[in-house]
């Protein structure tokens, strides 16, 4: 596949799923209090399958390696959407994993009162041991930042950067490229609401 892949998803595919956002539970883990997470896998045909469990190696994440995290499953309204079974086409085309496993993280990033500032990448730039990585923006509101920079290697300057607006969709190439993401504020003080929410798909070849 190639190191990047830009499209994006229609206006009205994404009104479908954005209102369950408003429902993600809080999980209980290092990230919870500015995120907001519901995890599934989904197999080739489009059917959650297995436990709502995630482990990832210390090897890719220094902040929440090596520990095992359980979340709530995504609900099967949004599974069943429209906009949903787009978003698992294009990734499976953009990605070339056409018969894998699918693991899919819906996720609202927020900035609670008790913060000034939610870090989207506390570990910095780095790959998340993965063949494809799809990041597809849902929705946004009062926020400043959260670009996504995607790089050659961990030690070199960003050779792409992008604020990703709702509908607009990034896959690239985990095994060949870095990435990280800026942190975000709230952009008008005294307005409580605020968030930042995407799909994040990913999978490995077998």
């Amino acid at each position: 596949m190639h190191k990047l892949i830009l499209d994006r998803l229609d206006e009205e595919l994404i009104k479908e799923v954005q209102p369950s956002f408003n429902d993600l539970p809080h999980t209980g883990h290092a990230d919870s209090e500015f995120r907001l997470r519901r995890y599934s896998v989904i197999d080739f045909c489009g059917v959650p399958v297995g436990e709502s469990t995630f482990t990832q190696s210390s090897d890719y994440n220094k902040y929440q390696g090596d520990v095992l995290r359980e979340f709530e499953a995504i609900e099967d309204s949004v599974v069943n959407s429209k906009c949903f079974k787009r978003m698992l086409g294009l990734f499976r085309y953009a990605g070339e994993v056409d018969l894998e496993d699918i693991e899919v993280h819906q996720m609202r990033v927020t900035v609670p009162k008790s913060m000034a500032v939610a870090e989207l990448s506390p570990e910095g730039p780095h790959q998340d041991g993965y063949d494809a990585v799809g990041i597809f923006s849902i929705n946004r509101h009062n926020l400043c930042g959260g670009e996504l920079l995607v790089f050659d290697d961990k030690d070199s300057h960003p050779f792409w950067t992008m604020l990703l607006k709702p509908g607009e969709v990034v896959v690239f190439n985990d095994r060949e490229v870095w990435h990280d993401g800026n942190s975000v504020t709230r952009d008008v003080e005294g307005i409580d609401e605020n968030y930042m929410d995407v799909f994040v798909l990913t999978a490995r070849r077998d």
